[in-house]
């Protein structure tokens, strides 16, 4: 599908980005809280750390396994301590971000702009994550690269409208004319804008995925690789990332698996109409993406319908 110009990053995302709150005992997806004296545990995207909220859920402390605080969050309006990377997160004071250390340190100064769009009422984001030591940040109103010595790495600029998170060392951008192309981690353009969209949902975009990007053209989608090259010719209705080797697709009103070389891996049968949007935000993204061998690719009377790569029926992970 074709994207908004504007920042793409919604409450789909935020649903999917955001920590897990929960009560200090609880479980969730291997993540075990330690015992602590705050009201609310969350955990983070390194299993080494949670945080510690209050009954009302103001951020308080970053703590270790054990329970320990490690230090002081209090005074920030916002934290996003589901981005850790590398040991830094986002942070916001007085409306401003910044970028913490898990020691507690500002590692980048509350300086940047909130990256949240006003004129999307589905954008939440307002950071990018730290990616392999780059951070994608605003200031001014103008688009840059930083690493997390706040040294600018991509000059601010007026060039592109939107800079996306990077996947696999490469970050999608949108021309001021509404073209998609990439820059790599030290910002140099390394396919020019010409794509009409970039794979991806109401949530953000996909980027590279397994080599594999996603992008529309006259109306069409199909992948390319970090060279530009086209791997997959533009013929598909819709798709998505390539994953566990395989990717999904949409050609005419059935869906199937394809593998890097185009090669049809599961047969186009699914019906498009089983597919559940749900909503606007949601758009069936969890459908035809593989996960532990396992792709959901209806839903019929309610129940969800999962298959493995041999095209056999399997239970649905709970």
């Amino acid at each position: 599908m074709t994207l908004s110009p504007s920042r793409l990053l919604s409450l789909a995302a935020a649903l999917s980005l955001c920590s897990f709150t929960l009560s200090a005992q609880a479980y969730v997806d291997n993540c075990k809280p330690p015992k602590t004296k705050y009201a609310e545990v969350s955990c983070t995207a390194d299993d080494k750390y949670f945080v510690g909220h209050n009954a009302d859920y103001s951020v308080q402390t970053l703590l270790d396994k054990q329970g320990k605080a490690l230090l002081s969050l209090k005074g920030y309006e916002n934290v996003d301590y589901y981005s850790v990377d590398n040991g830094v997160f986002p942070v916001m004071k007085n409306g401003k971000v910044g970028y913490m250390n898990t020691q507690g340190k500002l590692v980048v100064p509350t300086v940047y702009d909130n990256m949240i769009d006003p004129d999307d009422k589905y954008d939440e984001r307002w950071a990018e994550s730290p990616s392999k030591g780059r951070i994608i940040v605003s200031k001014g109103g103008k688009l840059g690269i930083i690493d997390t010595s706040n040294k600018v790495i991509m000059p601010f600029s007026n060039k592109y409208s939107s800079i996306e998170s990077f996947s696999e060392g490469a970050a999608p951008v949108m021309s001021k004319a509404g073209k998609w192309g990439f820059v790599d981690k030290d910002g140099k353009e390394i396919i020019a804008p010409q794509y009409d969209g970039t794979n991806g949902h109401f949530g953000g975009v996909y980027g590279f995925s397994e080599g594999l990007a996603g992008m529309e053209k006259g109306g069409k989608w199909g992948y390319i690789t970090k060279t530009g090259k086209v791997a997959i010719p533009f013929v598909y209705d819709e798709i998505r990332p390539f994953k566990e080797g395989v990717a999904g697709v949409l050609k005419g009103n059935k869906w199937g698996f394809i593998d890097g070389t185009n090669k049809t891996i599961i047969p186009f049968k699914y019906a498009d109409s089983n597919v559940e949007r749900y909503s606007v935000n949601y758009m069936g993204a969890n459908y035809f993406i593989f996960e532990d061998g396992v792709a959901e690719v209806a839903t019929i009377n309610e129940q969800t319908v999962c298959i493995n790569k041999s095209d056999k029926k399997v239970a649905c992970p709970q």
